[in-house]
């Protein structure tokens, strides 16, 4: 039997929501010497029912860890500071928020007014006992059905235990009560599933014995094994060549297009993302500059960040053979990613709209910008948003290099 959350409140019609997981205003911090940095600053995200969000952003602007706070994965500290993160998995269970009381039980806040980082308030000695019962919340999340492709295959994998071992176990939890034959039955299924032999041959082996390619397609069949409704990939084509890398998308793409199945593909491969998912999340610098569904990553007229819009220039020069230099002021240093804290627009220093004075510098200096909708659904957090349409450099569509490998940004 599965564990519910809440098995005395079953979920009213008018309490089922169109959304699988929807978080809101997470920030999460992390302790550096004698302070705490917010490297996800006020954080939404919205994964609608039976679609694939997909959260992109270069290198430091907190996309991973982001998901892997809302999925119980982080070993960072502080950790989650606020916000709420809840999941409608449907069935027999009631959405749950698993960051309920958070806010209550954090040694810290989120900074307000002129603050620049998060401000120690208590001393935090229950902390511990709501760590235990967010671990709880997320250990039945996944005894629901959420599974999640880990970025490092080898580091993921138990190297102690064959693959047959580590895939029967999962299948287990889908099927608790499966004799240790339809345990095997359901292992070589979803070997067969992922493209690799299925054979019992197979099933022996262990991590080391995998290639590069087949070690990613045992870690996407043990995240499906559990046969889940929600699916987390962390840049499942980091590290692959470019063959093996189209092949692991597209059947990415052909699970993840049947059945009622939801998710998120962290990534900074635009063309992959593109083909994969139906909406996108971009993050910059640990805030969402832009939300929206993903013809607008693919339409060069469609009004976007100008954030997105350089990401979408350098997919499209890497996809042509070419270097992608990245706009910056004079005197940035051209690969300073990561943190950034106080007001004002967090793309600032790169903006060209912000450089040549198209939209009023005190505003992107002292206000940071709010998301507000330019069409249905689609939502960009900048000052200039009369001018997103008409900035160059859309580009054309990159959805349609998906078959090229990806080109990463």
């Amino acid at each position: 039997m599965k564990r519910s959350l809440t098995p005395n409140t079953p979920p009213s019609p008018s309490a089922v929501s169109p959304d699988i997981l929807v978080a809101r205003d997470v920030w999460v911090g992390v302790q550096v010497d004698k302070i705490v940095k917010p490297i996800v600053q006020g954080g939404d995200l919205r994964v609608p029912s039976g679609q694939i969000l997909g959260l992109v952003g270069e290198s430091g602007s907190g996309k991973t860890q982001f998901v892997r706070a809302l999925m119980g994965l982080s070993n960072l500290e502080p950790g989650v500071i606020s916000g709420s993160a809840v999941y409608s998995l449907g069935g027999d269970f009631a959405p749950v928020d698993v960051l309920s009381e958070v806010e209550d039980y954090c040694p810290y806040r989120p900074p307000q007014n002129d603050e620049l980082y998060p401000v120690r308030q208590r001393i935090g000695w229950a902390w511990p006992l709501w760590r235990r019962a967010h671990a709880r919340r997320l250990q039945a999340l996944r005894e629901m059905g959420v599974g999640f492709i880990f970025q490092n295959p080898m580091g993921a994998l138990n190297p102690y235990m064959r693959v047959g071992s580590q895939l029967m176990e999962a299948v287990r939890v889908a099927r608790p009560d499966a004799s240790p034959g339809e345990a095997e039955e359901g292992a070589i299924h979803w070997l067969a599933q992922v493209h690799l032999k299925a054979s019992r041959e197979t099933l022996g082996l262990y991590p080391h014995e995998l290639s590069g390619g087949m070690a990613q397609r045992v870690m996407i069949a043990l995240a499906l094994a559990g046969e889940p409704r929600f699916v987390v990939a962390d840049e499942p084509t980091t590290g692959l060549d470019s063959h093996i890398r189209r092949e692991v998308v597209g059947l990415l793409h052909r699970i993840m297009a049947q059945g009622d199945l939801s998710g998120i593909v962290i990534s900074h491969d635009l063309p992959m993302v593109a083909r994969l998912c139906d909406r996108l999340t971009v993050m910059f610098r640990g805030r969402v500059v832009e939300e929206g569904p993903i013809e607008a990553l693919g339409d060069p007229d469609s009004p976007s960040h100008p954030y997105t819009r350089e990401l979408k220039e350098r997919a499209e020069a890497l996809a042509r053979g070419r270097g992608a230099s990245r706009s910056r002021a004079p005197g940035q240093s051209p690969d300073s990613t990561g943190v950034m804290v106080g007001q004002g627009c967090v793309y600032r220093s790169r903006c060209t709209l912000f450089r040549e004075r198209r939209v009023e510098p005190s505003l992107c200096e002292g206000e940071t910008p709010s998301r507000l909708e330019i069409a249905s659904g689609h939502r960009v957090a900048c000052h200039a948003r009369e001018l997103l349409a008409q900035t160059p450099g859309g580009g054309p569509a990159v959805g349609g290099h998906g078959d090229h490998g990806g080109a990463h940004v």
